[in-house]
């Protein structure tokens, strides 16, 4: 099995992520200092983290080739074999 992903970045973003969020929430008066569900935020972002980060890795695809060209706007193309 190929190793795909990042689980390990995606651990520590989604952890910020939720401490983000709970630390907002106090903030703005949603919830109060003693309530349970801050310590749940960042749990339930680590798990997600991890979560996209095997099923959507960064990085390159490997085997693409090269890019498209865009037609260039506002002109006709240059003729290639002039090039």
């Amino acid at each position: 099995m190929k190793r795909r992903g990042h689980p390990i970045r995606g651990a520590i973003a989604g952890l910020f992520f939720g401490m983000f969020i709970s630390l907002d929430l106090v903030i703005f008066g949603v919830v109060a200092l003693d309530a349970d569900v801050l310590a749940v935020l960042p749990l339930l972002g680590l798990i997600a983290g991890i979560a996209l980060g095997v099923m959507a890795p960064l990085g390159r695809r490997t085997g693409e080739g090269k890019r498209a060209r865009l037609p260039s706007v506002g002109g006709p193309e240059p003729d290639p074999s002039t090039a």
